[in-house]
């Protein structure tokens, strides 16, 4: 089994909170101005996408 060592900087884990953040309000928006199944659609979609490039960038098993 290999073994995937990732090193943060405090810059890199702020810019990932603050993607998070801006994510998090894009999809409020959305809820409040069109309707929740779409912002629903829209998270779950994002949701798949980030585990399908997790596991295409992650080591074979």
């Amino acid at each position: 089994m290999h073994i995937v060592h990732v090193e943060l900087s405090g810059k890199g884990v702020l810019i990932s909170i603050g993607v998070l953040a801006f994510v998090l309000a894009v999809l409020a928006l959305v809820w409040l101005v069109l309707n929740p199944a779409v912002a629903i659609g829209i998270g779950i979609g994002l949701v798949l996408l980030v585990r399908g490039l997790i596991v295409l960038f992650s080591p074979a098993k």
